[in-house]
């Protein structure tokens, strides 16, 4: 059996009730972390790594000095599915654990990846 693509009430409920600081944005689940060094920001996706390898579900990682923005959706599904919710769990609880923060921080400015060609 294949991996279930969630509604968009669903995605709608898990961005309101638990993972806030996520937006959905083209059809992927989206958040840039702000943190105080790009030390930090390196510590940071070592940590995504880590849970990527858990997960076995990789996420696109964008790097701007003290900013990560993370981008993950569930090809093999073709949108978001409960994978990518438990991937946007881990990824906010590794950053609050780095920054020593109670709530996760969305950037003003959003970290792009190159256009598409």
């Amino acid at each position: 059996m294949g991996i279930s693509k969630l509604t968009n009430s669903e995605i709608t409920e898990e961005l309101t009730n638990r993972l806030q600081h996520w937006k959905l944005i083209e059809n992927k689940l989206q958040a840039s972390f702000k943190l105080t060094s790009f030390a930090e920001s390196l510590t940071l996706i070592a940590q995504i790594g880590t849970i990527s390898e858990k997960l076995d579900h990789h996420a696109e990682i964008w790097n701007l000095y003290d900013q990560v923005t993370l981008s993950v959706w569930s090809h093999d599904a073709g949108g978001i599915t409960e994978r990518d919710l438990e991937f946007a769990q881990q990824a906010t609880s590794a950053y609050q654990a780095i920054a020593g923060r109670g709530q996760a921080y969305q950037s003003q400015t959003t970290t792009s990846p190159p256009e598409s060609a």
